[in-house]
């Protein structure tokens, strides 16, 4: 039993470091790079749909683009309740959402973010 369970481990090992092979070698490995979520597309689609005065957004995957946080500030969410909000920008960003693994939004009318900086002394 023994040396079956060597026998595997010796498989997997051989596999995995032929795959961290190939995937340094560009010839073996592609990506397609319209499926690459950044901040700057996020923030730039959040502007231009929502007219947006201020948005922030911060990759906090390490650069992969799978957990992103944003502040999105504008007029289109007043007399809004928080749920339709965040809705209003999961729908905007229906396409890049399917390849994030995490998102997490905050969402202010200009005057709510005012008042937020004036609490917070910026």
């Amino acid at each position: 039993m023994t040396t079956i369970v060597r026998y595997c481990i010796g498989v997997s090992k051989k596999v995995i470091n032929q795959s961290a092979c190939r995937s340094r070698n560009s010839r073996h490995f592609t990506v397609n790079m319209s499926n690459i979520v950044t901040e700057e597309g996020i923030k730039n689609k959040l502007i231009k749909e929502l007219r947006a005065t201020h948005v922030e957004v911060k990759d906090e995957s390490d650069g992969c683009g799978g957990k992103f946080s944003c502040i999105v500030v504008a007029d289109k969410f007043e007399g809004k309740p928080l749920l339709q909000r965040h809705r209003l920008v999961n729908n905007i960003l229906i396409e890049e959402l399917k390849s994030i693994h995490a998102f997490s939004q905050k969402t202010y009318t200009p005057d709510q973010w005012e008042e937020l900086k004036e609490k917070e002394g910026k």
